[in-house]
């Protein structure tokens, strides 16, 4: 008996047939004339082979999708095998120019936080290393900065080196969560006024945290009432020599900068001559190196002080000099040393009670302030917010193993970076090896630093940071965007630096569920071919929960009044939710009431889905206008129009 026959894609085929208790295959080739017969064991053999071959298969895709995985996050991998001999020499003078202006700085951000200096250099080479292996950006020099320093110190108060670094650990674990839970859009919904509030309100409280050091009196606190505070009650005990030196550095340290732009010859490079290009590279070089010069600078000066009075400087004193320096800094490289998690008198959980909101806030700021430096000079790229918080995260985790604080990529230190012809986030390296070989060969010298000088360096580098061009420029863009960003200021100005970021951050969400409530409704009273009148609204933007009080108040309100069919244009509508269709069906309801109906057209698919699913609606849905004017034509016959004529020339008789 014939085998039965059944159609398949590439023509007839014939069906499987058992024949004395052996599996008989019948494969139709071109010619049909291949016929495979195969027995039992043979049956076994090829369904382990095919189990095998599922197998490889499966581990194959997972070896792939885990090699993609990894080449994904460790971002190094896509850019290393194209690594070049110019790179490297870029990344080289790029790195160590970083690592000389980090050095003093880092220092100098050390007593913002209120730790010993040496934390300040903990901080800056462990997280250049991890930073180049996931980050995204070349010009983010992972490192302290000012805000997330006074950040930290609002956060930790006087609770020492152990807080800051335990902090360190959890803004680490806090960020990588965040970026596999793919919570780097945060930054999103953060707007640019408010991170311009933000950011100027931050640059006068470090300047103001900074002023007791540059005139040597006590001073502290939280903001910037506190902080003037304490200043003004410890004036009477002014150094003298402080004051001049430090004012004396930031002059020369704005005088270095304003130098710096200055060029001899054209002002195309390929126009210059061999001579006028080097003069400009040593100008630039002088404006880069400006900090450290004048640290430098000032160290020689104490170092002369502390010598002429034969002070011992293995000794626990002060040396009797006009200037207050560093004092001693441990040699070497911090050890390996996991965060203290309790101590003798607290618990893990006081611990973190007590540094309460900062522990949420820190992240949040330092990815804010590390990816505005990515966008500034991201040169059209998009920027991966989820892989930087990953970067970030595994540089601030791994420096808190090494005795560092919470960083960031600092903007100064990343513009300075761009200007010094960064080439790939491997100058990062150069930086770290740069402040390691400091710690090795220099923390002797460090002992002649005056904190004047580094107060100095992190005031002028603030003053770049207070954003008045912005105010102007949002006054003539959006007079309501300046009030949101004199809110943000204000409140970090006044109140604890976070509660300030907080309060701008609800301002704006605030601001942006205003205008979400009361969406621009065009209005017209149209006719179509038919000679029916109808009320057409507009929406101009997604109708959402927050928004229908008052569509439902602006169409009710002219539908009623004019007692004519009401047609929704719902063309400009992208969104709508359960709520937006729980409110039409009910006026659609009220205007049957009246002997009236509801028209929505136009509608995108997603947004006639939701209408869709409501039941007992008399709304109607038209794809186009064409559909609108049968639906009409069906529903208002000759006499409702006549009717219509007659009532629109009583109306405009009593008018």
């Amino acid at each position: 008996m014939d085998n039965p026959k059944y159609e398949h894609d590439n023509g007839s085929q014939q069906n499987s047939t058992v024949n004395n208790c052996n599996t008989q295959l019948n494969y139709d080739t071109a010619n049909n004339d291949v016929i495979l017969a195969v027995d039992d064991v043979e049956s076994s053999r090829l369904a382990s082979n095919h189990k095998k071959t599922f197998t490889q298969h499966t581990k194959d895709v997972c070896l792939k999708n885990l090699t993609n995985f990894i080449k994904r996050k460790l971002f190094i991998l896509q850019w290393i095998p194209v690594y070049s001999s110019e790179d490297f020499l870029g990344d080289l003078l790029a790195g160590i120019t970083i690592g000389l202006t980090v050095i003093p700085q880092s220092m100098a951000l050390a007593s913002i936080v209120g730790i010993p200096a040496q934390y300040g250099l903990y901080s800056s080479f462990v997280g250049t290393f991890i930073y180049l292996l996931f980050g995204t950006s070349k010009v983010v020099p992972m490192g302290p900065t000012a805000i997330v320093a006074l950040l930290i110190n609002n956060t930790i108060g006087t609770r020492g080196p152990a807080y800051a670094t335990l902090l360190c650990f959890l803004t680490g674990v806090i960020q990588i969560s965040m970026s596999f839970a793919g919570l780097g859009i945060i930054v999103n919904f953060i707007s640019v006024p408010v991170c311009s509030g933000f950011t100027s309100a931050s640059a006068i409280l470090v300047i103001t945290s900074q002023v007791k050091d540059l005139i040597g009196v006590k001073g502290g606190g939280g903001n910037l009432l506190k902080m003037c505070r304490t200043v003004l009650e410890h004036i009477g005990n002014i150094s003298i020599g402080d004051t001049i030196m430090g004012f004396a550095c930031i002059g020369t340290v704005m005088l270095l900068k304003a130098f710096s732009t200055t060029r001899i010859g054209p002002k195309e490079e390929e126009l210059q001559n061999v001579w006028q290009k080097y003069v400009n590279k040593l100008i630039w070089a002088i404006g880069a190196f400006r900090n450290s010069f004048v640290v430098i600078v000032c160290s020689i000066i104490c170092y002369w002080c502390v010598h002429i009075t034969n002070h011992d400087i293995t000794s626990d004193w002060a040396p009797p000099i006009p200037f207050k320096i560093i004092g001693k800094i441990p040699h070497g490289l911090p050890h390996f040393q996991w965060p203290e998690f309790s101590n003798t008198n607290e618990s893990f959980f006081d611990m973190i009670f007590f540094m309460g909101s900062g522990i949420i806030v820190i992240p949040l700021i330092s990815l804010l302030e590390n990816i505005s430096l990515c966008r500034t000079f991201a040169e059209g790229k998009p920027i991966d917010t989820d892989q930087e918080l990953l970067a970030i995260g595994m540089a601030n985790l791994g420096n808190s193993f090494f005795h560092g604080f919470t960083g960031a990529g600092a903007i100064a230190r990343g513009a300075l970076n761009y200007s010094s012809g960064v080439r790939t986030p491997l100058g990062g390296l150069y930086t770290g090896l740069t402040v390691m070989a400091a710690l090795v060969f220099l923390t002797p010298y460090f002992y002649y630093i005056p904190k004047t000088a580094l107060a100095a360096v992190i005031i002028a580098a603030s003053f770049m940071m207070v954003d008045v061009k912005m105010v102007k420029q949002v006054y003539k863009s959006k007079k309501k965007d300046l009030v949101l960003m004199l809110i943000t200021f204000f409140a970090c100005l006044f109140l604890p630096l976070e509660y300030g970021v907080l309060i701008g951050i609800v301002a704006n969400v605030g601001f942006i569920m205003c205008s979400a409530a009361k969406p621009k409704i065009s209005i017209q009273v149209q006719k179509n071919h038919d000679g029916i009148k109808y009320l057409l609204l507009t929406p101009d933007r997604y109708l959402v929960f927050p928004s229908m009080e008052y569509v439902r108040q602006t169409i009710t309100k002219h539908g009623l009044a004019l007692g004519i069919p009401v047609v929704i244009d719902g063309s400009s509508v992208f969104e709508a939710d359960f709520t937006t269709a729980n409110v039409f069906s009910m006026m659609s309801q009220d205007f049957s009431k009246k002997g009236q109906f509801l028209y929505l057209y136009d509608l995108k698919p997603s947004v006639a889905n939701v209408f869709k699913g409501i039941k007992n609606c008399n709304i109607f849905i038209c794809a186009n206008k064409d559909e609108l004017d049968v639906l009409l034509r069906n529903h208002f016959g000759p006499s409702q129009i006549q009717e219509q004529y007659q009532n629109e020339t009583i109306w405009t008789s009593k008018m």
